[in-house]
């Protein structure tokens, strides 16, 4: 009995210690999750790091120090923007989530020459409804200055001593524009050449001050980037907008050879950008630039802004794969290599370019929409009517995309056979217009019908022989009772290849993630191994304890 008390206290012993040893493992897990940051209030921003050493607020200068690590800035809702400002010094990765700073004086953020700053752009939250609201970052520089400003210090050789690294990431959103003479991400005006940039997510919008390109380098530089701003593929959407003397994305420094710097980075997949300047410098030419419309010939994708007064220049993110008109204000709009009042109208149609520091299009608008006439024609393979069964005229209908435009005309002997639809409108909406045809049905008749609506369309109508001794009456007669298989008529109707539409806006989360101690992050194998160990201990001393009594 003595024996079986022991044994009973024995296995409540281990009970509980492997059950406090599971609990102070599951805690001590929990504990290693949770991450350890420091939140702060910067002025009218709230500042939230892993270390207090990874920032600094001065109160006097109203300017945010960021020396490293990753640091999560908002605005205070208790403000709609920000008057203080931001400094990266260091390595560091900033999380923007809903920040809007109007500088009263210098950047609104600031990447020094030498450091190297990854912006990320938080995810856009939904909320109960579905609805997605825009948390806008809007960062604007005072005059003078870079939204962004990330630089160089010339020096050396080379011409560059030291560089700021900016990248811009995240599902978010960015407004960046940056005061007079300055870039709105780059560099501010007077300064030397902007450093190295990299746009490689995200929906940017940036609108360069006067005489300064949007991305790039601000007015009075006196020197090139040694690399133009990169600006990915995966970009969600880039709209650039200057005032026509600077760039909507600078150009790159060329090479000793006097050829232009490597673009891209080995392994960077650049996006295809539509770089575009509206021609003409007189100030009637330079107003009322509202409302324009990019929008892919198929009609399954547009960009829509307005230009501020007096800009003229922008730079937005293509599909590779598509063909783009430009209107505005009902006009739309040809491009040309040089700037000159002269129209091209055949080029109309634009296309985006990976290479898009050497492709500039001045555009002049159209005195009015292309129009084209479609001549349709009339053939019969019946044997010159010998059995008397050709109408005296047949009704041709017109479709414009596959759709009845109401518009007929009627083929006859009296005129020849042939006749044109007149003064039809290239372009509707942006969209290019495919027209065909459709003749009516002729018994006795198999109808072909070839071309295209730019050379015109022929129909063939054929008619087989009747069989002896019957009349073409009565062979009208009978295929109308569907005696006989009736004929068919054939339209050919263009068709162009469509490409899907823009990906909608998503979201992304930035999260802080940490590794498992082991593949079991419960340790439940761990601490249900010992507690069977601990069993199969107690039932070899319990046979020990019998074979002693």
């Amino acid at each position: 009995m003595n024996t079986i008390k022991r044994i009973i206290w024995i296995s409540s012993v281990i009970l509980i210690l492997v059950s406090s040893a599971g609990r102070g493992a599951h805690a001590a897990e929990a504990a290693d999750k949770v991450p350890q940051t420091t939140q702060m209030e910067a002025g009218s921003l709230l500042v939230e790091a892993e270390s207090a050493g990874s920032f600094r607020y001065e109160e006097e200068e109203g300017k945010l120090y960021i020396y490293g690590g990753t640091v999560c800035i908002k605005l205070n809702p208790a403000v709609d923007y920000s008057r203080d400002k931001i400094e990266v010094s260091g390595y560091a990765t900033l999380v923007l989530n809903g920040v809007r700073i109007i500088a009263e004086n210098g950047p609104a953020l600031r990447v020094i020459p030498g450091a190297d700053a990854e912006i990320r752009l938080a995810e856009v939250e939904k909320t109960e409804e579905g609805d997605a609201p825009v948390m806008e970052n809007f960062l604007q520089g005072a005059e003078g200055y870079a939204g962004i400003e990330a630089g160089t210090l010339p020096g050396g050789e080379e011409g560059h001593l030291l560089e700021a690294n900016l990248r811009i990431k995240g599902k978010g959103y960015l407004a960046a524009i940056g005061g007079d003479g300055a870039a709105a991400i780059g560099a501010s005006r007077g300064q030397y050449a902007c450093g190295l940039i990299s746009i490689e997510e995200g929906n940017i919008t940036a609108i360069a001050g006067k005489n300064a390109d949007a991305i790039g380098c601000g007015a009075e530089s006196n020197a090139l980037p040694a690399r133009a701003p990169l600006i990915s593929d995966k970009t969600i959407s880039l709209l650039a907008l200057c005032d026509g003397t600077g760039h909507a994305i600078s150009d790159a420094m060329p090479n000793g050879d006097g050829e232009k710097a490597d673009t891209f980075s080995e392994g960077f997949a650049p996006a295809s950008i539509l770089t575009a300047v509206f021609a003409g410098s007189g100030e009637e030419n330079l107003t009322d630039y509202s409302d324009i419309r990019i929008r892919d010939t198929q009609g399954n994708r547009e960009i829509s802004f307005s230009m501020p007064e007096g800009y003229r220049g922008f730079a937005v993110k293509t599909d590779a794969n598509c063909e783009y008109m430009i209107e505005q204000g009902g006009r739309i709009f040809a491009g040309s290599k040089e700037d000159s009042e002269e129209t091209d109208e055949d080029a109309v149609l634009f296309r985006g370019t990976t290479d898009y520091t050497e492709e500039t299009l001045y555009l002049t608008p159209l005195s009015q929409n292309p129009a084209i006439d479609i001549d349709v024609t009339g053939l019969w393979e019946d044997d010159d009517d010998n059995d008397g069964t050709r109408p005296e005229s047949v009704n041709v209908t017109l479709y414009a995309n596959g759709k009845e435009t109401g518009r007929t005309i009627t083929l006859s002997e009296e005129n020849d056979w042939s006749g044109t639809f007149e003064e039809l409108a290239v372009y509707s909406d942006c969209v290019r217009q495919s027209y065909s045809v459709v003749e009516e049905r002729l018994e006795g008749y198999t109808g072909l019908i070839s071309g295209s609506d730019l050379d015109g369309y022929t129909i063939t109508n054929s008619h087989e022989p009747l069989p002896e001794g019957r009349s073409g009456e009565e062979e009208i007669s009978q295929r109308s009772r569907g005696t006989i298989e009736e004929g068919k008529i054939v339209a050919t109707v263009l068709t162009t290849k469509v490409s899907r539409s823009m990906p909608a806006r998503t979201s992304t989360t930035i999260k802080k993630t940490h590794s498992a101690k082991t593949a079991d992050s419960s340790n439940t194998l761990l601490w249900g191994g010992m507690l069977l160990m601990a069993v199969i201990a107690l039932f070899i001393w319990m046979r020990f304890e019998q074979s002693k009594e």
